[in-house]
């Protein structure tokens, strides 16, 4: 009798983890859904006991049953029939023509009025048009800035530089003269004494520190720490701005920046190098970002796991293998919780770490391939005077790109955004929500991390 019973709960554990797959699904097709791709991923997953046939054509399945088929759309309505043995369902898909575009141009209309940044680290463009090649200097927030034109998306100021709207708030504050009377120095900050805040540039190098503050009078200023500067130089460059080149008495301590302004003063906090004890990580600061978290899930991916949940599993493991090498880890989520993008740049810029990790997933638009696209990506805003974005995709083996990004569009820290596979590719999808997938991938940053760490 005993051995009945077992068998019959035997047999139901059986049934219920082949009926837990039993059901087709997909997250990205809905039956009688309407499109104007010509193409279209069907992917989602099915029960991995079965074949998978659509159309009649045998799909290729994971062995945790997830599935993408690249289907070709003809104008009209599009039948797909799945059969998945347990399981039979028919999707309709109707593909319209596409309309005639009545996308206008989007001139900028001329405005005058000045405007204060009201938040740290905008996007700055120096072209409207939305490349990641025209990203320059971000700005703080209290930044005054001269609007001369404006279109439905974005200010321009005086100087041919584009903020978005909602970066901007009209002031009442006065755009007068301003002028550099002062340069004081105060352990690793330097401040401009002048009249009021301005557009500016920084160029952080190596061997030094460039500033350019727009319309600003300036001249040659003293010195007042050698032991942090070996000499100051100053330009007019002849259109009314200030540049003035600071060459550090110390190669290559300095790898970030933070600016801010006071009382109408600039002043610009450098962030020191750790040392770094060798062949460990001990006196190495790192700030972890684990992507998405509460409300903003991320995306689903092709199954019922969501991007947060493998983002912080993953950073998670990744703290525990640096903590265990000797770093300081701080992290900007511990749990499920949300976090505003600005509160997350906002604590790497108080923590002054010597880098910045953000963990994300990759995912693709419906209508491209999902099966095609996949790999692991590391993507930056802003060029480090330690080049940590190429040494650490040299350490992965991966490839990394420009991008505008809040998590890497920070100036206190070399930052990096990685893109560890794609959750809608079904491969990697199963990859990244498994235990060992994540253990793996965990693992691969940091020692990739460990060994930046060991050539700067």
């Amino acid at each position: 009798m005993k051995k009945l019973f077992a068998l019959v709960v035997m047999g139901l554990t059986m049934l219920m983890a082949v009926s837990a797959h039993a059901e087709i699904k997909m997250n990205y097709v809905k039956d009688g859904m309407t499109t104007t791709a010509a193409n279209y991923s069907l992917a989602g997953y099915c029960d991995p006991a079965y074949p998978l046939y659509i159309n009649g054509n045998k799909v290729d399945v994971t062995k945790d049953g997830f599935f993408s088929y690249y289907a070709d759309l003809k104008l009209g309505k599009n039948i797909f029939s799945f059969e998945n043995t347990s399981s039979k369902k028919t999707y309709t898909i109707t593909r319209t023509a596409v309309g005639q575009s009545t996308a206008s141009a989007d001139p900028f209309i001329p405005i005058s009025f000045v405007g204060e940044v009201n938040m740290d680290n905008p996007t700055v463009r120096s072209r409207p048009d939305e490349a990641n090649d025209d990203l320059i200097t971000p700005y703080v927030a209290g930044t005054l800035v001269r609007i001369t034109g404006e279109n439905s998306e974005y200010y321009r100021t005086i100087h041919d530089n584009y903020l978005y709207k909602s970066a901007v708030d009209k002031t009442t504050k006065s755009y007068g003269q301003n002028t550099v009377r002062a340069l004081n120095c105060s352990g690793n900050e330097f401040t401009f004494v002048m009249d009021r805040p301005t557009e500016y540039a920084v160029s952080l190098m190596s061997d030094g520190i460039k500033v350019i503050l727009y319309d600003t009078k300036g001249g040659i200023l003293s010195n007042p720490n050698r032991s942090m500067f070996s000499s100051i130089k100053h330009e007019n460059d002849g259109e009314g701005n200030s540049i003035y080149t600071l060459c550090f008495a110390n190669k290559g301590k300095y790898i970030g920046y933070k600016p801010s302004f006071e009382n109408g003063s600039m002043k610009i906090t450098l962030n020191e190098k750790s040392t770094v004890e060798k062949g460990t990580l001990k006196g190495a600061t790192i700030v972890l970002d684990a992507g998405h978290g509460g409300e903003d899930a991320g995306t689903l991916g092709l199954g019922n796991v969501y991007e947060k949940t493998v983002t912080l599993s993953i950073t998670n493991m990744l703290k525990d293998y640096l903590e265990s090498k000797g770093a300081e880890v701080i992290l900007t989520r511990a749990d499920d919780t949300y976090i505003a993008l600005g509160e997350r740049t906002a604590k790497i810029n108080e923590v002054m770490p010597d880098v910045a990790v953000s963990i994300h997933c990759n995912s693709r638009n419906e209508w491209e391939n999902f099966g095609a696209a996949k790999g692991t990506l590391d993507l930056y805003t802003y060029d480090s005077t330690t080049a940590f974005v190429e040494k650490i995709s040299e350490a992965m083996n991966v490839p990394y790109e420009k991008n505008n990004l809040a998590l890497t569009r920070i100036s206190a820290c070399p930052a990096v955004l990685i893109e560890t596979g794609y959750m809608s590719n079904p491969e990697e999808y199963a990859y990244l929500i498994s235990e060992a997938g994540q253990k793996e991938m965990a693992l691969k940053i940091g020692q990739a991390v460990e060994k930046y760490f060991g050539e700067i």
